[in-house]
């Protein structure tokens, strides 16, 4: 499942420019989001996605990694709370992800958070594609309204967290600019996807002044 080489630090801000004016609608919440009832996602930013070694690298995964860095920067100033997750399934507990993929993530050196991401925040480990799903992420989330979503895969355990934080009345923030797949016409599909019913959809520039 590796990535195509479709957007780069040179051209990510003129891309995002245009996914985001070719959304069909772009929603916003009315009530301003404010750091101490926010916190920022880092979806799945492991080894297996984001490093060059491995055989599912997703090249867009390292391009977003300085938004992300830059983010996490930015909530931990301000003190807001900041969660990355990591997808691993155990020994006899593959589903019909097992069945689907037939290439599970165990725990180990693919599993671990890559180098390049800046951890400033509590690491939990979720075994399907929504961060929510046997996790401690509710307690975690305990009087956070905002829930603001980078990493990888746009298209899959991002978009998956955002709809079920969106359904357990979260207002949730896509970062178009801070989340990545295997290619540009999936991200774009994602993120026209998400926009009507379920997510904010903006630029990393546009939640920091969200966020002032």
């Amino acid at each position: 499942m590796a990535g195509a080489d479709y957007v780069s630090q040179d051209n990510l801000e003129v891309k995002t420019r245009k996914w985001l004016d070719s959304l069909p609608i772009r929603r916003k919440w009315e009530t301003k989001p404010l750091w101490s009832n926010s916190a920022l996602l880092v979806i799945d930013m492991q080894n297996v996605f984001v490093s060059q070694d491995s055989h599912s690298f997703l090249p867009a995964g390292q391009v977003v990694s300085k938004n992300i860095n830059q983010l996490v920067e930015v909530f931990n100033e301000h003190g807001a709370k900041i969660i990355y997750t990591r997808h691993v399934q155990e020994e006899g507990d593959e589903g019909v992800m097992g069945e689907w993929w037939g290439d599970i993530i165990r725990e180990g050196k693919t599993a671990e958070l890559w180098e390049g991401v800046e951890v400033k925040g509590e690491v939990i480990t979720k075994p399907r594609y929504s961060a929510f799903h046997r996790t401690d992420l509710d307690e975690i989330l305990k009087n956070i309204e905002n829930v603001f979503i980078t990493g990888v895969l746009t298209d899959i355990c991002c978009e998956t967290t955002a709809r079920h934080a969106f359904i357990k009345d979260h207002r949730v923030f896509f970062l178009a600019d801070a989340t990545a797949t295997t290619s540009e016409e999936i991200h774009l599909s994602s993120l026209k996807s998400l926009c009507p019913g379920f997510a904010e959809i903006l630029s990393c520039q546009e939640a920091k002044q969200r966020l002032r």
